[in-house]
């Protein structure tokens, strides 16, 4: 009877956890976003398209209130310009017995017009329009909306249009975000902006829920967030951040990061549809959950650690206290140190100690980064970790036992002083400017450093060798985590993938790497000869090491790592080269070329154009296919003009009408007029600009119409002069070019420019 029961409690709370999202129907939305309509650059014609099916959908479900918040331009910020698009935000609203809102938020854009983001993000805006239609047939008491952003891949457009402009704003009191809700086995929360975080009460919330649905998977990267919002400009966002900004609680759930988004592999041939119901799921019990309250805190300043399934809030204060526990203890050991000084007399000492053991961090760090070019110059590729980054961590680790054999049989030559004192304060002294360094990104990023320098300075208190070996091998381990943190593999591909790096420059980049690192772990280095003299043994049997075995044994495990690595593809089906064919046009002199460029060796590629099959046999990654010429008057972008010139004292007023006409939609148009050394004042368009003293700026993203007219008027100080630079990029090609290669992607892109000088 007893195991019954328990068979009853179990299977009772099963059926409570299921919610009635259906997995069917959210994959039907998520085809139509991301096969049917396709890649949904922000403000192109396929984003709109997808707008209006969200709100056809919306409307479908009886919603009482449906409309399109309209984005028509964009602001410039540091490194980029302002622009014009025609994009916008899709709201649906559910009246519930209260005006306060519990908004339900997923981006519709993709990242590029080569990216189908059927993860990122047709997934969130199917779950949401999934949510939408299940909880459209319920009573509640908040009112719910729900909304479909544009522009997030273009920097969070769409929602903060949303926070600035749209007339509920005040009356939101919870928004739940969905960015990507893949099958993946990582569930990642984003609860955090760079002065605060979302509050406790509603992390809590999501972890308890998850979990409470048998879920799995639901982990916080506390190292990544801790480095990701201690730049000044994040890496990772999303569509969250300004609500929590306005001071909104807001929460958004993102499958795992490292799938291949932003690539043309986002598509529905690589999705897992197991993901769409998992999210509904969530956002579906946390709506349920707060439908009969939310809580007042709206912010929280707290430092999360997730232990298996239980989040950790440690408060700001704790922290401080933690970082000067840290400082007194190494103030204390150092103090201690002291007393087992075994050079007294220091004018005696060996000289130079830092830099003798710079050298071999930089050794070290040298065989570490350069592992790696060893397996890409066998194999003839320039990035052969991309399909299996994790292996060739593997690579670096016996790399750095290399490098440490080598420096063993230097040592004796350095004549390294044998005082613990003398490098405890180095290596002490060391974390501490890193703590003041890191501080001034916050105090999140500041307790790395300063945990590092506890566990040092208890390697240095403890007797017993083994376990000061144990307090040292932990000292690095929250530092190189930082600096290796979760989000290391979707950068590093991000950079390998879409950045042309010249040769030179890639030596330079490995110059850097490894400067930057030695001085990273230099610290530990310090520690660990501090560490070592202190023990008074051969901890570790390092002079053993210092023999033709040892350089046998580390050399084994570095080729059988190698060997193994050699096999492995360099790219596969999920990550891909990338081949660009890229086709400029003077539109003045008619003058064109075709160039292929890619951030990899281009070796093996089929190539065809003029009717000619060739195969590239060299190690090329651009290639000047040919040039052409083409009649000005058959160029795609043409453009007429009516203008007036009012020459008046020093100055020259230009008013025209610029009436363009194009063949295509070009992905991005840009219009410039610079006056040379000459100021540029009142400057007067109905289309938003980029002024910048000698230039004006009219930029429009992405397809804008293939007619457009443009007014504008401005005034040239003591000119009388002006060049007009027009450029348009399109993705259609002007002379057909086909590349084939296994694993690779084919971006087209024709550049056509032309210029003139006004008077």
């Amino acid at each position: 009877m007893k195991k019954i029961f328990v068979c009853f409690l179990f299977l009772s709370s099963i059926l409570s956890a299921q919610t009635p999202f259906s997995t069917d129907s959210a994959l039907s939305y998520l085809k139509t976003l991301s096969v049917d309509i396709g890649p949904r650059p922000f403000g192109s014609p396929n984003e709109r398209r997808a707008m209006e099916f969200g709100l056809k959908k919306f409307r479908e479900f009886d919603l009482a209130t449906t409309y399109v918040l309209s984005i028509r331009s964009v602001d410039g910020t540091g490194y980029r310009p302002a622009y014009n698009t025609n994009s916008g935000v899709v709201v649906g609203i559910l009246p519930g017995s209260s005006s306060r809102i519990i908004l339900i938020g997923g981006h519709i854009d993709s990242a590029s017009p080569f990216v189908p983001g059927a993860n990122d993000d047709a997934s969130g805006a199917a779950t949401v329009i999934e949510l939408a239609r299940i909880l459209s047939k319920q009573k509640h008491e908040y009112t719910l909306m729900f909304c479909l952003w544009g522009g997030e891949e273009a920097g969070l457009c769409g929602s903060n249009a949303f926070v600035k402009h749209d007339p509920h704003i005040d009356s939101v009191a919870l928004m739940l975000q969905v960015d990507m809700a893949n099958g993946s086995e990582w569930l990642m929360p984003m609860f955090d902006v760079h002065t605060h975080s979302a509050p406790r009460w509603l992390v809590q919330a999501a972890y308890e829920e998850f979990f409470k649905l048998g879920y799995t998977g639901l982990r916080y990267p506390t190292n990544f967030f801790a480095e990701n919002y201690a730049l000044p400009l994040g890496e990772i966002s999303s569509d969250h951040e300004p609500f929590l900004q306005k001071g909104i609680p807001a929460i958004d759930f993102t499958s795992n990061p490292l799938d291949p988004i932003h690539t043309q592999q986002d598509d529905l041939e690589h999705f897992k549809p197991s993901g769409l119901k998992r999210s509904g799921d969530l956002v579906y019990n946390l709506v349920q959950r707060f439908d009969a309250g939310v809580p007042q805190e709206k912010l929280g300043n707290y430092f999360l650690i997730q232990f298996g399934h239980i989040p950790v809030f440690i408060p700001f204060h704790i922290l401080y206290v933690f970082i000067a526990l840290s400082i007194f203890i190494a103030l204390f050991t150092a103090f201690q140190t002291r007393k087992r000084r075994t050079e007294l007399d220091w004018q005696q000492s060996p000289k130079h100690p830092v830099a003798k053991l710079l050298l071999i961090a930089i050794i070290v760090q040298a065989c570490v980064w350069l592992s790696e070019n060893i397996i890409g110059w066998i194999k003839g590729v320039r990035y052969p970790w991309i399909s299996f980054p994790e292996g060739y961590f593997l690579l670096g680790l016996f790399s750095a036992l290399i490098g440490i054999v080598v420096s063993l049989y230097l040592t004796p030559k350095l004549k390294l002083s044998h005082d613990p004192y003398r490098w405890y304060l180095r290596s002490a002294g060391w974390l501490a400017a890193f703590i003041v360094l890191f501080s001034f990104s916050g105090i999140k990023l500041a307790t790395y450093p300063a945990t590092a320098l506890l566990l040092i300075s208890f390697a240095m208190l403890v007797r017993k060798p083994w376990l000061k070996f144990i307090f040292w091998i932990l000292s690095p381990h929250f530092m190189f985590h930082l600096a290796f943190s979760e989000g290391f593999t979707l950068f590093s591909r991000t950079l390998a993938l879409n950045t042309l790096v010249s040769n030179r420059l890639s030596v330079v980049f490995h110059i850097l790497y490894i400067v930057v690192f030695a001085l990273y772990s230099f610290s530990f280095l310090l520690g660990f000869a501090a560490m070592y003299f202190d023990s008074g043994i051969d901890l570790l049997w390092l002079k053993r090491w210092r023999s033709v075995k040892g350089i046998i044994a580390v050399s084994s495990l570095f080729f059988i790592c190698l060997i193994a690595l050699y096999f492995v593809p360099s790219y596969s089906d999920s990550w891909r080269q990338t081949i660009g064919v890229e086709e400029f046009v003077d539109g003045t002199s008619g003058n064109g070329t075709v160039t292929l460029k890619s951030n990899e060796y281009m070796k093996d590629a089929r190539v065809c154009f003029d009717n000619k099959d060739s195969i590239i046999t060299n190690d090329d990654r651009e290639i000047l296919l040919k040039r052409f010429p083409t009649n000005p008057q058959s160029v795609w972008l043409q453009e007429n003009r009516t203008m007036t010139v009012m020459h008046h004292d020093s100055m020259t007023t230009f008013d025209m009408v610029i009436h363009l006409h194009s063949k295509y939609r070009p992905h991005i148009l840009n219009i410039e007029f610079s006056a040379g050394g000459h100021l540029v004042e009142e400057v007067s368009t109905p289309y938003t600009s980029t002024i910048s003293g000698h230039t004006v700026a009219i930029r429009w993203e992405t397809f804008p119409d293939t007619a457009l007219t443009i007014p504008i008027h401005f005034t040239v100080v003591r000119g009388d002069s002006v060049l007009e630079t027009t450029e348009a990029n399109y993705i259609e090609l002007m002379e057909p070019v086909t590349v084939q290669k296994q694993w690779t992607n084919v971006v087209p892109q024709t550049i056509i420019r032309t210029t003139s000088v006004l008077k």
